[in-house]
């Protein structure tokens, strides 16, 4: 059983209080080098001259990669829009470099155009700018604004009352008699936990004056401002790295905390 260990930090901030992005290519180790050169090789021949940027963000490019926990996380830029055909290519191009590099749990691409990211509104340009290491094409960080703890940080406590009511429907509808039940309840366990642990620390950014997406800092940031609750978020940090399979109980457990996490959400952000 995996335990819980303090690992991660929060980001530094310089003296305008801007968050310095930690990402660096030296920092990226074996064996998740490999990996990385295939995936930028696979997008450029995937896309071609489509590709206008290809970017990493997470554990990986800030060397706290861990194998057989960490995912590799990226965000690929097109000159124009994606398409449909390209969210096809997405989903085949994750599952075969997966396939090969078994000890990442999982690729993501994450896919945009370049007009998605100037835009004023965007999330991903806060992201890519704090938290992205670009591998190819041309470097974005250098056109976008910089960033500091806020709003344009948030990327989950506003869609998280959907995502219970879409994982509790989900775990709900799950035949009793499939096989992968246990695999399945337990996928969608740890990636709901792992949203509840970070709304828990987007509710508190502003205040810390830091940001972070590691879980363990994530924990222990909201328990100083919500002591009351520090029981139950530290439950959904242990379900978000040792899943559980009990459908019921996680059932019970994301409608007791998660309602209140969303209720917290409204009333700390109203106007949003």
């Amino acid at each position: 059983m995996r335990q819980i260990q303090k690992l991660g930090s929060c980001m530094a901030t310089d003296a305008d209080g801007y968050l310095i992005n930690e990402c660096r290519w030296e920092q990226i180790q074996p064996p998740w080098l490999k990996l990385v050169a295939d995936l930028r090789d696979a997008c450029v021949s995937q896309w071609g001259d489509r590709l206008h940027s290809l970017y990493l963000r997470g554990s990986v490019p800030r060397g706290l990669a861990i194998p057989e926990i960490s995912d590799l996380d990226s965000i690929a830029i097109l000159q124009d829009e994606p398409g449909a055909e390209s969210a096809a290519a997405i989903r085949l191009l994750q599952t075969e470099l997966t396939r090969r590099h078994p000890f990442c749990s999982k690729v993501e691409v994450v896919l945009l155009s370049l007009t998605d990211m100037q835009s004023s509104t965007s999330l991903w340009a806060a992201i890519v700018q704090t938290q992205g290491l670009c591998i190819y094409g041309d470097d974005l960080r250098s056109q976008l604004p910089r960033c500091k703890p806020g709003m344009a940080l948030i990327s989950h406590a506003f869609d998280l009352a959907d995502d219970l009511a879409d994982t509790q429907a989900y775990l709900r509808q799950l035949p009793s008699y499939h096989p992968q039940l246990d695999t399945w309840i337990k996928t969608r366990c740890s990636w709901l936990a792992r949203r509840m642990v970070r709304t828990g620390f987007e509710l508190v950014m502003t205040s810390e004056g830091t940001f972070t997406r590691d879980l363990y800092p994530c924990y222990e940031s909201f328990s100083r401002y919500f002591p009351a609750q520090e029981p139950l978020m530290r439950k959904a940090l242990e379900l978000a790295i040792q899943p559980s399979a009990n459908r019921a109980g996680i059932l019970m457990f994301f409608s007791h905390f998660g309602s209140w996490l969303v209720e917290t959400v409204a009333s700390t952000f109203p106007a949003a």
